[in-house]
C-alpha cells in the first residue's frame, strides 16, 4: 500500500519549491538542483539570500493554470466539485491572488487581461481531453514527500502534482507550441527521477512509469499526454551524483556566474554585475 499522507495533510503552495532563503543543506528539491545547475549565482540571490523580483507574467498563468487542476484532480481524490464552473473559478481566484502575495510584472492591464483570458478555453480543452476517460480514483494529489536515501547526498524533497492509482506520477506544464516530446523528456529528466524515487520510497514498490502532460497554448488550446519509462539506473546514478554535485559546491559557496543567452532574461544581471567573486 501506499504510504502517502491522507487528505488534509498536505498544506503547501502549488509548486516544486518548499522553501526560499534559510539553509540550502536542509534538503534537495528539483528546483533547487535546476536552479543550481542552471546557474550558481543567480541560485544564490534567488534561493539562498531571496532577494525578491518580481514574478513573471507567464510564470504567473502557469500557477493559475496548475490552481485550475489540482482543484479537478482534488475533488476527484476527496469527492467534491469537478464541474467546469469549479475548475474556471478556482484559475480566477488564483489568478487574482499571486503566490505568496509576488507582485507579477505585467508591462500594460491589456497584456494582463490578455492572459487571463487564454486561461479558461486552455482548461476546457483539459476537461474536454481524453485524459479523463473514467479512472480509478487517485492515489494522491499535491503530494509532499520527503525521502532519506543512502544513494543521495541529502534529503530530497517534493511535491508531486498527481499520483495515479497504479503509483504512476504525473506531472502537468504549460507550454507555449506543440512539444518536441524526445526534448522535453530529457529536460524532465531530473523532475521525473526525484518523483519516481519519491513514489518508490513511499510505496516500497517499483514505479512503473511516469507521465508528462502538456497543455499547450496554441491558437486552438490541446492536450498532450507523454508517458515515460521509469527512469533506469543509469539515470538515477546521473541524479545521484547531480545532488552529490549541488551539496559539494553548496557546502564550499561555489557560488558563480554562468554567462549565456540565459542572462538576457534573467532578473539578476545587476546584482551579478556586481559580484565581487565570492558570496556576500
Amino acid at each position: 500500500m501506499i504510504a502517502i499522507p491522507p487528505p488534509g495533510e498536505n498544506g503547501h503552495a502549488p509548486t516544486e519549491e518548499l522553501t526560499t532563503g534559510g539553509d540550502p543543506l536542509e534538503y534537495i528539491s528539483v528546483s533547487r538542483l535546476k536552479a543550481f545547475l542552471g546557474c550558481r549565482l543567480r541560485f544564490y540571490f534567488e534561493k539562498v539570500i531571496a532577494v525578491t523580483r518580481p514574478q513573471s507574467p507567464n510564470l504567473h498563468y502557469g500557477h493559475a493554470i496548475h490552481a485550475g487542476i489540482q482543484h479537478f484532480n482534488k475533488a476527484r481524490w476527496r469527492g467534491g466539485d469537478a464541474s467546469e464552473t469549479a475548475v474556471i473559478a478556482a484559475y480566477q481566484k488564483a489568478f487574482d491572488h499571486p503566490e505568496k502575495g509576488a507582485k507579477i510584472a505585467w508591462e500594460t492591464p491589456e497584456e494582463e487581461a490578455t492572459q487571463r483570458a487564454e486561461g479558461e478555453p486552455l482548461l476546457k480543452a483539459f476537461l474536454a481531453s481524453e485524459l479523463l476517460a473514467p479512472e480509478s480514483k487517485p492515489a494522491g494529489v499535491e503530494l509532499k514527500l520527503r525521502a532519506e536515501l543512502p544513494s543521495l547526498a541529502l534529503p530530497l524533497l517534493g511535491i508531486i502534482d498527481l499520483v495515479k492509482a497504479d503509483h504512476v506520477p504525473v506531472a502537468y506544464t504549460t507550454i507555449g507550441k506543440t512539444p518536441n516530446l524526445s526534448l522535453e523528456t530529457w529536460l524532465h529528466e531530473i523532475q521525473l527521477t526525484a518523483y519516481t524515487l519519491l513514489v518508490e520510497d513511499a510505496t516500497g514498490e517499483k514505479s512503473p512509469a511516469n507521465e508528462l502532460v502538456f497543455l499547450v497554448k496554441t491558437k486552438t488550446p490541446k492536450v498532450i499526454a507523454h508517458r515515460v519509462p521509469a527512469p533506469n539506473q543509469v539515470q538515477r546514478d546521473r541524479f545521484a551524483r547531480l545532488v552529490e554535485t549541488y551539496a559539494n559546491g553548496v557546502a564550499n559557496e561555489d557560488y558563480y556566474p554562468s554567462p549565456g543567452m540565459q542572462c538576457g532574461w534573467c532578473d539578476f544581471r545587476n546584482e551579478c554585475s556586481a559580484w565581487k567573486g565570492g558570496p556576500g
